[in-house]
């Protein structure tokens, strides 16, 4: 199904609402960053998918990262977080 994708207003980096998923484009450490959640449960691959496409550059790759269990933070319970991959696989 595909969803409406509004921009809101945000505290930083450019925001969305996509369906009932709120969505957060950055930029960290030269790399972009999309995080996208939702209230009560997690985000559906196709609204991770949407937001990709709709919000990311498309000729960019961009992956979830599980990072070592020392640097793990999670912030939010049902959030999702992709990262701008500068090397090809």
């Amino acid at each position: 199904m595909k969803y409406k994708c509004e921009r809101i207003n945000g505290p930083f980096g450019r925001c969305y609402q996509l369906g009932s998923c709120k969505v957060m484009v950055t930029v960290d450490k030269g790399r972009e960053h999309l995080s996208i959640s939702h209230k009560n449960r997690y985000p559906r691959w196709d609204e991770i998918k949407q937001a990709r496409y709709e919000l990311l550059d498309r000729e960019k790759c961009y992956a979830m990262y599980l990072p070592p269990e020392e640097d793990y933070v999670n912030a939010h319970n049902n959030c999702f977080h992709l990262w701008e991959v500068k090397e090809r696989v």
